[in-house]
C-alpha cells in the first residue's frame, strides 16, 4: 500500500487512508503549505506532515528517518515555546509519545506490549504536566482524549492500542469521515470518533463513536460513589487515577476497578468495529 496512487474517491475522502497509504505528493503539498508557519499551531501541523511523509517510506529508511527526526525536532521547538496554547502543547506531547511507534510502523517493525507500556507512562506524564490545578477547573477536551488513548495503552495489547489521528484525519472537509483516533490493523485502521457527551452528528458507517461520559457513569455505578459529581469532577477523577498509576503509586481496589472497567469499555469499541465486518471499512 505504500506510495500507491490515490483513487478519486480517496482524494475526496482523504481522512480515510492511513498515513502509509497517502500519496507522497499530497503530503509534500501539505508540508509546503505549513513550512513557513512559525507559530506553535503551524509548527504542530508541520510536525504531523513530516510524520506522515516519513511513514510512507517510499524512498527508503534513511529518508523516512530524516522526516521523522525532523518531526521530533519540531515537537521539541513547540514544547520550548512560551506562547503555546495548552491544546497544542498537549498535542505535541501526545504525538511525541507515539513517535517510536510511528517509526516502527514506517520500518514495518512490530509494536509489542512494552511499547504500549511506554506510551501509557508517557501519556500519564503528559497529563500530569498539564492537568487542571483545581478539581473545579473543567479539563480541556484534549485531555479527555488523551485519557482515552491512555486507557487503550494500559491494556498492553498492540491490537487494542489507539493511535492519535493526524489533522488530516481529524479535520478533513468530509466531516462524516473525521475521527480522533484509530486502532491500527497492520494495513488499515478502525477509526474512532471520541465525544465527551452524546452527539447528534452523523458519521460514516466505518466510524465508531466512543462517548466518554456514559462510560464513566457506568464505571462509577459499578465501583460505588460518584453521586452528584460534575462532568469536570468525573473526568478529573479519570485523569488523576491515570497519573497516579503511571507515576508508580498504588491504586485503591475501587480505583483500580474503576480504571479496569473503563479500559475494558475502550476495548469493546474495537470488538464493535471488527464485529461489523471488514466490508464496512473499505475505502
Amino acid at each position: 500500500m505504500r506510495g500507491r496512487t490515490q483513487t478519486p474517491r480517496e482524494i475526496v475522502t482523504i481522512a480515510r487512508p492511513i498515513a502509509e497509504a497517502v500519496a507522497p505528493d499530497m503530503v509534500v503539498a501539505a508540508m509546503k503549505h505549513h513550512e513557513a508557519r512559525r507559530k506553535p499551531a503551524g509548527l504542530f501541523r508541520s510536525a504531523w506532515n513530516h510524520v506522515e511523509y516519513g511513514m510512507n517510506n517510499e524512498y527508503g529508511d534513511d529518508i523516512s528517518d530524516y522526516y521523522l527526526d525532523s518531526a521530533s525536532a519540531l515537537l521539541g521547538d513547540i514544547m520550548q515555546r512560551s506562547d503555546v496554547h495548552q491544546d497544542v502543547h498537549l498535542g505535541a506531547l501526545v504525538l511525541s509519545s507515539y513517535m517510536p511507534l510511528f517509526a516502527k510502523r514506517a520500518h514495518d517493525r512490530t509494536v509489542d506490549p512494552s511499547d504500549c507500556d511506554e506510551v501509557y507512562h508517557s501519556l500519564g506524564a503528559a497529563l500530569q504536566y498539564l492537568r487542571p490545578l483545581h478539581i473545579n477547573e473543567p479539563p480541556q477536551w484534549r485531555m479527555a482524549e488523551a485519557a482515552v488513548l491512555s486507557l487503550s495503552a494500559r491494556m498492553h495489547r498492540p491490537d487494542l492500542l489507539l493511535f492519535p489521528a493526524s489533522p488530516r484525519e481529524e479535520q478533513s472537509a468530509n466531516q462524516q469521515l473525521n475521527h480522533d483516533s484509530y486502532f491500527y490493523t497492520g494495513n488499515d485502521k478502525l477509526p474512532i470518533q471520541q465525544k465527551l457527551l452524546p452527539t447528534q452528528k452523523v458519521y460514516d458507517e466505518c466510524i465508531t463513536v466512543l462517548t466518554l461520559d456514559p462510560i464513566i457513569n457506568k464505571a462509577l455505578k459499578v465501583t460505588g460513589g460518584g453521586e452528584g459529581l460534575s462532568l469536570a469532577d468525573k473526568v478529573n477523577r479519570l485523569i488523576t487515577l491515570i497519573i497516579v498509576e503511571t507515576s508508580g503509586s498504588s491504586l485503591q481496589p475501587d480505583e483500580k476497578k474503576f480504571l479496569d472497567f473503563l479500559t475494558t469499555a475502550v476495548a469493546a469499541h474495537h470488538a464493535e468495529l471488527t464485529g461489523r465486518g471488514r466490508q464496512l471499512l473499505a475505502a
